[in-house]
């Protein structure tokens, strides 16, 4: 019989290459035009139990989590990282993800781009008059996924323990969920947010009407790697990185990194800067400006 954690089924398909802790999946149908059928993936780290209480880490494109053979853009190996940092003696974290569509990157596109910016027409291409809808994905995650989790699991359910966290599109969900529901995400980790996506000015019209301040917003980490295809995303994260220093952020609630020398690479990266951000743990483990640092 399998082992369940209320609707939660643990994941035992083999072959499987997760090495620590354990994951629990339930398939569920989203509320999209596409694609309605997928996972929700919830990976608990060694040591899981009901004596703790844990910080969530949301992620998109939830079947990179942990297993090679799950993975839509290759494996991010949490577990292996998580299991390292738990042996350097950081405090573990809960990691929760929704699967992105399997068939059509543009409908990966539509789910995570920002709903009031249209995409460049060089861009969308034949799909210009398609409409987004990452919204609808947004509200299901917030108002199904999170107290789903919150209630099956020994999470930390407040603002300061909920990050939101993706790559290239990823990257643009995880500044979307966290500028939209800020109330929810208090920590953002955009890897290669795709911005040049965007119209400059239309993108900034749009990120005026927010009115980012750290008062109200979380905590954003922006990273991009600068090798082949990755050295697009550079300026539009730089710039939008230097538009929250203007508007009253600082080393300890905004952080860029720049590697010159590999792609994103969140499969390392993620969990460390959980921990330079201050969310892993009831205890913060200092803020982005303790081990950060701005290229």
């Amino acid at each position: 019989m399998k082992q369940r954690i209320g609707p939660f089924v643990k994941y035992d398909k083999q072959p499987n290459d997760i090495l620590y802790g354990s994951l629990y999946t339930l398939n569920v149908t989203l509320p999209v035009p596409y694609c309605q059928s997928r996972t929700i993936r919830v990976y608990l780290p060694d040591g899981y139990s009901e004596e703790n209480r844990y910080p969530v880490l949301y992620l998109t494109d939830g079947q990179n989590i942990v297993d090679k053979y799950t993975t839509a853009y290759g494996a991010w190996d949490i577990d292996v990282r998580e299991h390292q940092l738990i042996k350097e003696g950081y405090p573990p974290f809960i990691v929760v993800g929704v699967d992105c569509p399997r068939v059509g990157h543009i409908y990966r596109v539509r789910e995570y781009t920002l709903q009031d910016v249209p995409i460049m027409d060089m861009f969308a291409g034949r799909h210009k008059d398609k409409k987004p809808y990452s919204d609808v994905l947004m509200d299901y995650i917030v108002n199904i996924v999170k107290p789903m989790i919150d209630h099956y699991f020994y999470t930390l359910p407040q603002r300061e323990f909920t990050a939101f966290g993706g790559s290239s599109m990823g990257g643009l969900a995880a500044f979307n969920y966290a500028t939209k529901c800020k109330e929810t995400f208090g920590f953002a980790l955009c890897f290669s947010p795709a911005f040049f996506l965007f119209d400059k000015k239309a993108l900034y019209d749009y990120v005026d009407t927010l009115n980012i301040n750290p008062n109200e917003y979380g905590k954003f980490y922006f990273y991009c790697g600068d090798v082949e295809f990755e050295h697009q995303f550079i300026k539009g994260t730089t710039d939008m990185f230097h538009y929250f220093l203007r508007h009253g952020y600082d080393d300890s609630n905004v952080h860029l990194e720049i590697d010159k020398t590999q792609l994103y690479f969140i499969e390392t990266c993620t969990v460390d800067i959980n921990i330079k951000l201050g969310i892993v743990g009831t205890n913060a483990v200092g803020g982005a400006g303790d081990a950060a640092h701005t290229h």
